[in-house]
């Protein structure tokens, strides 16, 4: 399969990567937010339910403790005493630090209780499913035999080419991509949980591929095949050690215009050796998308963005959201399980067609607690629930559906208190305690 940054399924390439999925490239910056814990009204002395919890009413802290009448709400406030010995109550406002992304809690420390789960599994493995259209890019299980599942250090080349003798010096080029590389080791931190680290040499100058043709030039003498396009240039890289490395990205010293993509099923000539999982592009630093582009040459992601061989006026061209093959900031955990960031034991399998269950979704971004939950449909399909950033995400994939043309959409998402019908399902969100969200779902 070739894959561009905006391509049909034919052998026709296209020159611009989709703007969102440049825009989106850099995570936006999220700022931690301190909010109150809700108040109560006014409880001293009435009943309460279990011995040592708090609640806050007007800013005074109450304390459920035994009494002659029971359990009751009691002032829990500290006592200060002055020079003059007089005693005055002193009252605090609880804050709460709230992770980004994280719905206000309605449950747990000093709110209600939180709902108790319960149980409707089956064993993981139930909920790996495999693509029902597979090919050297999947969207399930098994990964294709080049993706480097839970590696924990990707190692990536960087080998810029010089146009036309380009004026760029390599200070200035790599400042450029000191700060794509920044952004995406801290997408890699954010979504791996820590697990995964990618390491990125960009060549010295001396290592730079010369070339007397601008990019344009070049790649029309190639007639716009990729293929040909990134072999031709493979062929003048200097360095010996190809096969060291993870993932190989040709990119500009400079320029402007982007054109580029990869094959990911082409394996390529060098005096070194046979290598693969090589990226090739033009334009500035800024388009390298490397979040999105390592998707597919370190765990040969297929693009979420329907191709434009499949669109039609109007549509939407992001069938599923959120996630950075399509238009998003991050990984969606489903991605992420398929990369090895998630562990088995992080995932949830609901059996179909069982009975009404509860179950607790972590933000999919904190490192403890469950962050996916599958209900596999059959063969090559299957419907996924997560907790991401401000909303319950409930996605669903048809690998039946060729890839390009949206086997993996986005069916809606949830606020605390909504519900979404979907054929034989319901999903309700329950409730919301401080880092995690409470699903039910009926069949």
């Amino acid at each position: 399969m070739v894959c561009v940054g905006a391509m049909a399924v034919s052998s026709v390439l296209t020159s611009v990567l989709p703007s969102a999925l440049v825009e989106e490239s850099v995570p936006a910056k999220v700022e931690t937010s301190q909010v109150s814990v809700d108040v109560v009204p006014g409880i001293a002395g009435t009943k309460c339910m279990k011995v040592g919890a708090f609640r806050t009413s007007k800013t005074v802290r109450y304390q459920c403790k035994k009494s002659a009448r029971g359990l009751r709400w009691d002032i829990a406030t500290s006592k200060v005493v002055d020079t003059n010995s007089t005693s005055i109550p002193t009252t605090t406002t609880t804050t709460t630090t709230i992770p980004p992304g994280v719905m206000k809690a309605s449950c747990g420390a000093g709110l209600a209780d939180c709902p108790t789960e319960t149980a409707s599994t089956v064993d993981v493995g139930e909920c790996k499913i495999s693509d029902a259209t597979p090919g050297d890019v999947a969207q399930g299980f098994p990964r294709p035999p080049r993706a480097k599942p839970g590696k924990q250090e990707l190692n990536v080349l960087v080998i810029p080419v010089r146009y036309a003798n380009n004026p760029i010096t390599e200070e200035q080029l790599r400042k450029e991509f000191e700060r794509e590389f920044q952004n995406t080791k801290t997408f890699f931190e954010r979504n791996s949980y820590k697990r995964v680290t990618p390491f990125f040499t960009l060549e010295s100058e001396s290592q730079w591929i010369s070339v007397a043709e601008t990019s344009q030039q070049f790649i029309d003498a190639r007639s716009g095949d990729l293929k040909r396009v990134t072999q031709d240039i493979v062929s003048l890289i200097p360095r010996q050690n190809l096969r060291d490395f993870d993932s190989i990205f040709v990119v500009a010293a400079g320029g402007t215009s982007y054109w580029g993509g990869m094959d990911q099923s082409a394996t390529y000539k060098h005096s070194s050796g046979d290598v693969g999982s090589v990226y090739f592009q033009t334009g500035p630093a800024s388009n390298t998308a490397l979040q999105h582009n390592l998707g597919h040459t370190a765990y040969y992601f297929e693009d979420l963005y329907l191709h434009p061989y499949y669109r039609t006026a109007g549509q939407n061209v992001f069938p599923l959201k959120f996630d950075a093959m399509s238009s998003g900031n991050d990984y969606v955990a489903w991605n992420r399980w398929l990369a090895g960031f998630l562990y088995d034991s992080e995932v949830t399998c609901i059996q179909a067609g069982g009975s009404e269950s509860i179950h607790r979704l972590a933000h999919f971004n904190l490192n403890s607690g469950k962050k996916l939950t599958v209900i596999p449909l059959g063969f090559g399909r299957a419907i996924f629930i997560e907790y991401n950033n401000n909303a319950i995400h409930i996605y669903e994939l048809n690998s039946y559906i060729g890839h390009g043309a949206g086997p993996i959409k986005t069916i809606d998402t949830l606020q605390n208190g909504q519900t979404l019908k979907y054929g034989n399902f319901e999903f309700t969100v329950v409730a919301l305690d401080q880092t995690g969200a409470y699903i039910k779902v009926k069949q």
